[in-house]
């Protein structure tokens, strides 16, 4: 069995909406002005520890609509050829870059 590390950016009020500079969320980019060389040599000890990654569709949307069109350095390389599983509710979504979708029901909606 494989370990499952979970990284979440969460603000105190508890945003995790668009962390990053992209999305169509309001608040987008509510991390960027925290983002220093700590933060960056801490992700990349991450990723570089990690051999897959788990993205729901949102994320992987937004990231396979940027990181493939990147390359050249240890950071992006690595993000690129990575394994990517990728929850979502579309059986029939057809997935690229090196992601597999997961068949299973992870969660139950719940009854409105």
């Amino acid at each position: 069995m494989r370990q499952l590390k979970i990284i979440e950016y969460v603000s105190l009020d508890g945003v995790i909406e668009d962390p990053g500079p992209s999305g169509g969320f309001k608040h987008r980019g509510w991390t960027v002005p925290y983002w220093d060389d700590e933060m960056a040599e801490a992700q990349s000890k991450e990723l570089f520890a990690s051999d897959a990654l788990l993205l729901g569709r949102v994320t992987y949307e937004e990231f396979v609509a940027s990181w493939p069109l990147r390359s050249g350095d240890p950071y992006t390389d690595k993000m690129n050829s990575m394994k990517k599983y990728v929850a979502s509710r579309d059986p029939s979504r057809q997935l690229e870059w090196n992601a597999a979708l997961l068949k299973a029901t992870l969660v139950t909606p719940l009854a409105s």
